[in-house]
């Protein structure tokens, strides 16, 4: 049986980089699995900081999940915390994580770096809750981008390491990073990754922005030197403009840059602004439906984590009886 497992944080702004990078995936995956898990992580939310309008943010992301695509004929969604069992395994599996391996995360380096005696013990430990999320319902598969693939090893690592003292308990995960799926970069610097937590509004395209704003970022986003519209390796700036538009308009890169031979930066930014425009506008509208009715979001929701609740007891029981926990 094929089971994949995935989530996002309920953080910052939803934008075309997480729709492009995760989203589309889980939508095309749900189809071709046996069944689908998708999470709103709302715990990992708070390793940073605490924050103002989580409760809001978790119900965005899960209207952008249906929105976007999600098929709950096909696929369950439930918020993390609804579920005791993601903290309870995570306790359960630190016992079995040394500090070396959580402190060679990359994301933990990168976000403590010169600060590694104020951030919170959960910045350091979340990974090990991540590896909870996806073995607490038995995942064979975890669709993630390279950034999170040193996180799905570690679930591995986990998996294996438990199994061997406590065989068959655990299923050990693959993880699913699409060659197809380009990274989204930002666009304001393209030597980054597009973030929803970003300083500047300018980073990233909005899943809810206005085509006003959407004309004004695209304008300003950042581009290389010379004149050429091609992706090649001298120019990441219009490489990422280039994956944007082939991501939102389904066509391949060389036909576009065969659309704009001859033409100037101004007119293949125009051009791809409208894409994104008409490529948002029915998600757009199909969220504003859904986030409407939050009594009925919220029910959907709540049925989302009675209905996983059977797997995640079951695995919880029989981790705690192979341990000795309980009488």
């Amino acid at each position: 049986m094929k089971r994949i497992f995935s989530g996002i944080k309920p953080t910052g702004i939803l934008h075309l980089g997480n729709y492009l990078g995760a989203i589309s995936q889980w939508i095309d995956l749900q189809y071709k699995v046996d069944e689908s898990i998708f999470c709103v992580v709302d715990m990992h939310a708070i390793t940073v900081e605490r924050p103002e309008k989580l409760s809001e943010n978790i119900l965005n992301i899960a209207a952008w999940y249906l929105a976007c695509g999600i098929d709950l004929e096909k696929s369950k969604i439930f918020v993390q915390s609804m579920r005791p069992e993601h903290a309870e395994l995570a306790w359960i599996l630190n016992c079995f994580s040394t500090m070396g391996e959580l402190g060679r995360m990359t994301q933990y380096k990168e976000k403590s770096e010169g600060k590694k005696d104020s951030v919170s013990v959960g910045l350091f430990d979340y990974p090990i809750l991540m590896a909870a999320d996806i073995l607490l319902y038995g995942a064979t598969d975890v669709p993630v981008g390279e950034d999170q693939k040193q996180h799905v090893e570690l679930a591995r690592d986990l998996a294996i390491r438990f199994n061997n003292q406590y065989s068959g308990t655990f299923i050990v995960p693959e993880p699913i990073i699409d060659a197809s799926v380009r990274r989204i970069k930002a666009l304001d610097n393209p030597a980054k990754k597009m973030e929803k937590s970003a300083g500047s509004e300018y980073n990233y395209v909005a899943l809810d922005d206005s085509p006003e704003l959407i004309r004004k970022k695209i304008s300003r986003a950042v581009t290389d030197s010379g004149s050429e519209i091609v992706a090649r390796e001298d120019k990441p700036a219009m490489t990422n403009l280039l994956n944007i538009f082939s991501g939102v308009s389904g066509r391949d890169i060389k036909s576009l840059e065969a659309d704009f031979v001859g033409k100037g930066y101004g007119d293949f930014k125009k051009a791809l602004a409208e894409e994104i425009i008409l490529f948002l506008e029915p998600k757009q509208a199909k969220y504003k439906e859904i986030i409407a009715d939050k009594d009925k979001l919220r029910k959907i929701l709540t049925d989302g984590a009675k209905s996983v609740e059977p797997i995640a007891q079951k695995t919880l029981a029989e981790v705690k009886k192979k341990i000795g926990l309980g009488i």
